[in-house]
């Protein structure tokens, strides 16, 4: 029997990690214990814990680490704050190895807290790039805290050898995206309409937009870009998602709230749809907007062309679905319009391997040795002579 201990913070990284809590949870040598921390804990993101709670799944531990300001010292503040939470929750549970997904605060707080107690970390979508925000220094920093890795392609897989992994510890098991889409049954338009009181005409965009302090341009600049270039396109309909808690979300939050006050006969706003109901939003809508990683895994696994605003994803891979404009209104709104105007794809997932990315993890956490202390060797590429 291992403990396995598996960290969701967000109603993003619960949506990617839900099919493998379900494959931990029903193998009978596993025994999953799940912690959950972020904006899941917070009223004014929804507090998405009770999604996770009639799901079936026993909450182990609830750390809060987010204080409600969104300062860059207040949000260093807050993550060095949360440590120890996490570092009692993991000494509460004991865990053989500690699952952590992405590249976010919580994860890098989480994975520093297992480190210093020497609890293995399993780290899923290691290896990316995200150099339009500082998630992309989190995730590395994770990567070299990790035992075993989990990347969602060849090349990820190929990028975390090269910062000093061993081959044998990395795995290329495919984007847990994958999963989800295969596995769920997606809703209709009409009962997407009926379940969150949303307008889905012809043509809809579905938006999201993260602030990122590494960006093109400050987020506050961004995003009125953006909704500048949604409302020149004549007759478009915009559903707009709540923004992650991130070093500037109130602007964000603020900017957003004003465009669905202006509009709102042609404009929605939907805090949190959960997955199944973003998943199927997404499917129905003409164009998905923004700057969320949905722009550049989800939408193209679904074949729904996207607009990707500013630099926040730069250095992924992207479907030839994606579009990415400059960041100035006239720019996005002729992106918007060329991807309501071209043929709707059928569907871009090579790349992220084929579904079954639980499964796989499952079988590594059950075959794969996993020491505790998780000592590691630094794996040298081969090395060049230089004159």
């Amino acid at each position: 029997m291992r403990t396995i201990a598996v960290l969701t913070g967000t109603r993003a990284d619960y949506g990617l990690l839900r099919r493998l809590l379900h494959e931990i949870q029903a193998e009978p040598q596993l025994d999953l214990r799940l912690i959950v921390t972020g904006t899941h804990l917070s009223e004014a993101f929804g507090r998405t814990v009770s999604e996770i709670e009639l799901d079936g799944f026993d909450v182990a531990a609830s750390v809060p680490i987010w204080s409600g300001d969104d300062s860059r010292l207040d949000t260093a503040a807050d993550v060095g704050a949360a440590i120890p939470g996490y570092a009692r929750a993991l000494a509460d549970i004991d865990p053989d190895v500690l699952i952590v997904l992405g590249d976010r605060l919580e994860a890098f707080a989480a994975a520093t807290a297992a480190t210093i107690l020497s609890v293995p970390v399993a780290h899923i979508h290691g290896g990316e790039l995200t150099e339009g925000a500082m998630d992309d220094a989190l995730r590395h920093s994770i990567t070299k805290m990790s035992y075993l890795h989990f990347t969602s392609t060849a090349d990820h897989r190929r990028r975390v050898i090269q910062l000093g992994e061993e081959p044998d510890r990395v795995f290329f098991h495919g984007a847990p995206i994958v999963d989800a889409v295969a596995a769920l049954d997606l809703l209709s338009r009409d009962e997407v309409e009926s379940r969150f009181g949303v307008r889905m005409p012809s043509p809809t965009a579905l938006v999201t937009f993260h602030p990122a302090i590494m960006d093109a341009a400050p987020p506050e600049e961004l995003v009125d870009e953006m909704l500048a270039g949604l409302a020149a396109v004549d007759g478009l309909h915009v559903i707009v998602t709540g923004s992650n808690s991130d070093i500037g979300t109130a602007d964000v939050r603020a900017r957003i709230a004003a465009f669905v006050a202006a509009d709102p006969s042609r404009v929605d706003f939907v805090e949190s749809f959960g997955q199944l109901g973003y998943l199927s939003a997404m499917r129905a809508a003409s164009v998905v907007v923004g700057n969320s990683s949905s722009t550049i895994l989800e939408a193209p696994v679904l074949g729904v062309p996207s607009v990707l605003v500013g630099d926040r994803q730069h250095g992924r891979p992207l479907s030839p679905t994606v579009s990415t404009p400059r960041p100035t209104r006239d720019a996005i709104e002729d992106a918007v319009r060329a991807a309501l105007a071209g043929t709707r794809g059928v569907g871009e997932s090579a790349i992220f391997g084929s579904p079954g990315f639980a499964e796989r993890v499952v079988r590594t956490l059950l075959e794969h040795d996993i020491p505790r202390p998780p000592r590691k060797s630094f794996h040298d590429l081969e090395r060049r002579v230089t004159r």
